[in-house]
């Protein structure tokens, strides 16, 4: 498992052997089928000795390892994937590669070996492999090593039956999962892992190739002979030996049919292909009503957008929905419903973009419900399915745009996919087909039982029958119940207990939260209900509450940093629970979860403000949004008007706009502060002190202020969590609204 810097041959096990360092590389797997689960094992066993045992590498995430040799060998007779490559035992271990063969490269893994490898086994003749090693890990890691702890000291036990081999192992038959049995593992001392590869990335294995052949082709004559003999290889039998399987294999199928009228066993394998192509075939009729029904987006405009110098031409519907992107330079034009194309490349050449679709859409009618995902070096052609995000969506195939081969899971999917990488501008060289690597079919499968669309309500939230009672009745069923009552005592009016503190400080209040809120108080932060952009009834439990946090404890629409304390009597114990519950009922920005194909975009803390009618009357300028105040005055910002309703809400007496006395030097223009409160104190809303010309103007204001004697109060953006403490003196006891 040294690392090298160069292609060597390798005399015992019979390899032009890749380099490779764990430290750096690619330690991937490969897919095991049945049919080649026995030569697993037996490659297994081989090397099962304790002298071979080594610690594991930093990337092993193992208790040790066996070091291994693999032989990596073309197999273009693969009718999934004609780039397809055997991982084999090596050829010291007898028999042809058919015979070694222990599984395929995942298909993600092809694209770093399989033409170099296909290269270099052609012009040497020679096999080609690498480094690798079995992963072994602590017995005691396994729960079987328990299980067989406490059979031992069970003095009836008869489930062993004198071999050393329980009950457990007299069913026992090789898999793919585990070639090797228990009772064979509690014996080595370790429990056997899968077999990992060490492969370095693409454009090294090609140098690497590169250098060897250019030095192995120097060292032929003139007649393209070798000055030196080149080491024998046994790859040059791989058709002899597929000839000779096929010989047996129709063999024993005329046998098989002459005895009972089928031509042999089906694998695993044939009924997971079959699997796929049947549910293809139920796709390929659903795309066609697709196709046929309107798509429902409006209004397509492209605009650019810059965030953190990066760059991104957006296709946006009416609503601002986004529904496609342009990748720069080149393309492709990439869409969240391919009904939209026509309009797409419309909208962005209106917007300035020089981009020719190469192929008329119209004329490429065929195509399916998919989108295409852009990544790196590679696009994954994915299924839309609401309730599951983009990153979670199920894989249909995936095309490598380096060597123009589409790669798909289902044979009736082919030519569908085909026509949409065509209405993306490419169109494909070799079309294949290939079984998922392990981890998309996990996703698949996840994404197979997702439910239908995303729930408002977070997983983790549930609020018990007595909270419930709290919130109208129409909004009730957007909480999830929780079983039975919580253990606070009540007292009358109110689920909990009597409150003279902030609930932050008082752990006797925050435990009587969680039992009834069925999580911690911290949650208030995030809120039980989320943005998944798609309005329902859920969305006027939403607005209730923000209309009811208005209303009992802000005299006004507030701020996100205003709702991490609650402010309204601690003396009104029912007032306070009400404050409480409509914060879990406000969804914060954070915990939005989208679909893939949402209806709109997620709402900003302003937006959803505007949609519950609490800025009504906001007009967006350069200073923010200049709105009015729940008294009249006006706020040229969402931040002076929270101000300026705290103040209301506690009965504060201010006057806006107030004029600062004259000075010859500091105030020429006739400054104004923002309010002054009834002793004369000045109070400003520091809210652009990013601002060169406003900072030097907040300067002279303050300097104006201590010239003439002035009380002047400042309060940014930072403090308004605390206005209470900020205003402290000026407070009632109790406050006039709510």
């Amino acid at each position: 498992m040294s690392s090298r810097d160069a292609i060597q041959y390798a005399p015992d096990a019979g390899l032009l052997m890749i380099p490779g360092d764990p430290a750096k590389d690619h330690t991937p797997g490969f897919a095991v089928f049945g049919d080649s689960v026995p030569a697993l094992r037996a490659f297994v066993l081989r090397l099962l000795r304790k002298e071979n045992v080594r610690p594991a590498p930093g990337t092993a995430e193992s208790a040790a390892v066996i070091p291994v040799r693999v032989s990596l060998v073309p197999r273009p007779d693969n009718d999934y994937d004609t780039r397809a490559v055997s991982v084999a035992a090596p050829p010291e271990h007898g028999g042809s590669v058919l015979d070694r063969h222990l599984g395929y490269l995942y298909s993600s893994a092809l694209d770093v070996t399989s033409e170099s490898i296909r290269r270099l086994t052609e012009e040497t003749g020679t096999p080609v492999g690498c480094h690798g090693w079995i992963k072994l890990h602590d017995l005691e890691s396994d729960s079987r090593f328990h299980d067989d702890l406490y059979d031992e000291d069970d003095e009836d036990d008869e489930d062993d039956d004198g071999n050393g081999e329980g009950e457990a192992d007299a069913d026992w038959k090789p898999s793919r999962h585990e070639p090797v049995s228990w009772a064979e593992q509690k014996a080595f001392g370790y429990a056997v892992g899968s077999v990992r590869l060490v492969l370095p990335e693409r454009r090294t294995v090609r140098a690497l190739v590169d250098a060897y052949l250019a030095e192995h082709n120097a060292g032929r004559d003139a007649d393209g002979n070798a000055e030196q003999e080149t080491p024998a290889g046994v790859e040059w039998g791989l058709r002899r030996a597929l000839a000779e399987r096929l010989a047996i294999r129709m063999r024993a199928g005329v046998s098989h049919r002459a005895a009972g009228g089928t031509w042999g066993r089906e694998t695993e394998r044939d009924r997971a292909r079959r699997r796929r192509d049947a549910e293809a075939r139920s796709l390929l009729e659903a795309w066609e009503t697709y196709r046929n029904t309107a798509h429902g987006f409006r209004g397509l405009r492209a605009v650019t957008r810059s965030v953190f110098h990066r760059t991104r031409v957006l296709v946006l519907d009416a609503s601002g929905v986004e529904v496609g992107q342009y990748h720069e330079p080149d393309g492709p034009l990439t869409l969240v419903d391919e009904r939209l194309r026509a309009e797409a490349l419309d909208a962005l050449r209106a917007h300035g973009v020089d981009v020719d679709a190469p192929e008329d859409p119209a004329a490429l009618g065929g195509f399916p419900d998919a989108v295409v995902v852009v990544g790196r070096g590679t696009w994954s052609i994915r299924l839309p399915k609401p309730g599951v995000s983009r990153d979670a969506l199920p894989e249909a195939g995936w095309f490598d745009p380096d060597s123009g081969t589409l790669t798909v899971y289902a044979a009736p999917l082919a030519e569908a996919l085909t026509v949409l990488l065509r209405r993306h501008g490419v169109r494909p060289l070799l079309v294949t087909w290939g079984a998922p690597p392990e981890e998309v079919e996990r996703r698949n499968l996840r994404a197979a039982f997702a439910p239908g669309a995303i729930s408002p309500v977070s997983r983790s939230s549930r609020v018990t029958a007595a909270v419930q009672r709290l919130v109208p009745e129409p909004h009730r069923r957007w909480l999830v119940t929780k079983p039975g009552g919580g253990t606070a005592t009540a007292t009358a009016g109110s689920p909990l207990p009597p409150l003279a503190d902030d609930a932050a400080e008082n752990p006797y209040y925050r435990r009587a939260l969680e039992s009834l809120f069925g999580a911690p108080v911290d949650l208030a932060r995030n809120g039980v209900l989320r943005d998944t952009g798609e309005d329902g009834a859920w969305t006027e439990a939403v607005v209730y509450a923000l209309r009811r946090l208005a209303r009992i404890e802000f005299s006004g629409p507030p701020s996100l940093a205003q709702l991490d304390r609650v402010s309204v009597p601690f003396g009104n114990p029912g007032l306070v629970d009400e404050a409480m519950l409509c914060r879990f009922l406000v969804p914060r920005p954070a915990s939005t979860l989208l679909s893939a194909r949402p209806a709109r975009p997620a709402r900003t803390w302003t937006e959803w403000l505007g949609h519950a009618g609490l800025l009504t009357d906001g007009v967006r300028t350069s200073m923010g949004t200049a709105t009015r105040a729940t008294d009249g005055h006006l706020c040229r910002s969402l931040f002076e008007r929270h101000v300026d309703d705290f103040l209301h809400h506690w009965g504060v007496a201010h006057e806006p706009e107030p004029a600062y006395p004259r000075h010859p030097e500091l105030n020429t223009t006739g400054l104004r502060a923002d309010w002054r409160l009834a002793d004369g104190t000045f109070v400003e809303a520091l809210g652009l002190l990013t601002r060169e010309a406003y900072a030097a103007k907040v300067a002279r204001k303050r300097e104006l202020a201590r010239h003439h004697g002035l009380r002047l109060v400042t309060v940014t953006a930072e403090d308004l969590d605390r206005l209470p403490e900020v205003f402290a003196a000026w407070l009632p006891k109790s406050p006039a609204a709510g």
